[in-house]
């Protein structure tokens, strides 16, 4: 995946010269901030790209789609619940999970763990209440591949 801060240097930026350096969603998110409608000046405009510079190497999914980043999560192909891989993650943000969940199962991507008659395998999650626990399937394995996301 191409990083927004390969390839040019914080310290080269101005505020005359961003249009020419920074890749245009940088451009288009900091607009907002620049002369004449907002204050940054080229030091305060430089901070602001460090620290999204920062936050975007923390966190390796930043820019990635619910659905990349479930795949990510669980290349391992270990099956495990959402709230297992996200342990973080806010309910809002768990609940936008099972929904994308739902939709790489059909897909044919993930399945729903079950006992040999039918019956959802469950286990407790974090808040205590039972949980799905998800498998991926082979199908998700090249979907990161093919992206780029995972080597064979």
């Amino acid at each position: 995946m191409t990083h927004r801060f390969d390839g040019w240097s914080i310290s080269d930026v101005t505020l005359e010269n961003f249009p020419e350096i920074l890749p245009k969603s940088l451009c288009l998110q900091i607009e907002i901030f620049l002369p004449p409608s907002g204050s940054f000046d080229t030091p305060t405009l430089r901070r602001y790209l460090e620290n999204l510079k920062n936050y975007e190497e923390e966190d390796p999914t930043f820019a990635m789609t619910l659905a990349n980043r479930l795949r990510v999560a669980f290349q391992d192909m270990e099956p495990d619940t959402i709230c297992g891989k996200f342990p973080n993650a806010d309910l809002p943000l768990k609940r936008r999970l099972r929904c994308v969940a739902e939709y790489l199962i059909r897909a044919g991507e993930f399945d729903k763990l079950r006992d040999e008659n039918g019956k959802l395998i469950k286990k407790r999650g974090v808040l205590g209440k039972l949980v799905v626990i998800y498998q991926p399937l082979v199908k998700m394995r090249e979907t990161l591949v093919r992206q780029g996301l995972m080597k064979k």
